[in-house]
């Protein structure tokens, strides 16, 4: 199927409609004649465009819920007692801490907010008793963002460490 331009502009020499002399429709641009600093410039440049493109969608997102409601649903607290563990651990790790938590005890007060109660093991100290809140945000950088956090007297359950604030 041949389609025809209606704007006669198209139809110039060197235009997509006609290719060596000979009307085709629409043809892909060519490679053969662009330098390798051309192509990279211009595969460059379609990556910039889609990533303003995602920037401007993400800026019209609210910072604080998921992009769609499916999209990375949150975690049952217990699931969420995983993840905190596991990136804690791993965030401790990468920077050379030796501290490491332990035993959360996790509730989940309302749909992807936390509340947790555990410990934090040193080598050569006694372990502390910690109390974090936090926020499920899997579309920011972090997978939960802390929004309280501090040290209780006791820290068995989360119970016993809210009871032990006052």
């Amino acid at each position: 199927m041949t389609v025809t331009p209606t704007n006669p502009a198209e139809k110039g020499p060197g235009s997509r409609w006609e290719r060596n002399g000979i009307p085709s429709g629409w043809a892909a641009p060519s490679v053969d004649g662009m330098s390798t600093h051309s192509i990279v410039f211009r595969i460059a440049l379609a990556v910039a465009a889609l990533v303003c493109a995602s920037t401007a969608t993400a800026a019209a997102t609210p910072p604080l819920r998921p992009a769609s409601p499916t999209a990375a649903s949150a975690p049952s607290a217990a699931g969420f007692a995983v993840v905190f563990l596991s990136t804690a651990g791993a965030y401790a790790r990468a920077h050379g801490d030796p501290a490491r938590i332990a035993d959360p005890d996790c509730v989940e007060a309302a749909r992807g907010r936390y509340m947790c109660s555990y410990r934090t093991l040193r080598p050569g100290h006694s372990a502390q008793c910690h109390l974090v809140q936090a926020r499920w945000t899997p579309q920011l950088a972090s997978a939960y963002t802390v929004t309280l956090a501090g040290r209780v007297k006791r820290c068995g359950t989360l119970r016993e460490a809210l009871r032990s604030l006052g």
